[in-house]
């Protein structure tokens, strides 16, 4: 098996709180990328942005019968030292400010990620 360790993962999240069932899959892969000992970064963009706001991600429950919310694997992503970053353009888009940000999320420049894309040894998107 080939060894992933130190490779950088890019997953790029453009998907927020009104879909879903699109929000969990990009943290649990950038969560076992982490695991296999990789340098993992999401990026969100867009509607993907709106999940980082302070209490939206607590309402996002796939499965009623689960305490597990978008919050509990944005945490988990944290906790597995993946970074969190948005960027600045979309919070202009959704009217927020670094205020609203939940705590541990960076913000960048929107032509950071062309920069990000060029460095990771792969790009995943959603």
């Amino acid at each position: 098996m080939e060894d992933h360790e130190g490779k950088k993962i890019l997953v790029i999240q453009t998907h927020g709180v009104e879909t879903p069932t699109r929000t969990y899959s990009p943290l649990f892969y950038a969560v076992a990328a982490a695991a296999m000992e990789m340098e993992v970064m999401v990026w969100f963009t867009m509607n993907g942005t709106n999940q980082l706001k302070k209490g939206a991600a607590e309402q996002v429950q796939l499965d009623p019968t689960s305490d597990v919310t978008l919050k509990t694997m944005l945490q988990m992503a944290m906790d597995n030292d993946v970074k969190l970053r948005v960027c600045q353009q979309s919070l202009t888009l959704w009217n927020m400010t670094p205020a609203d940000l939940i705590d541990g999320v960076s913000i960048l420049g929107a032509t950071s990620i062309i920069d990000l894309a060029l460095e990771a040894d792969h790009v995943m998107y959603f």
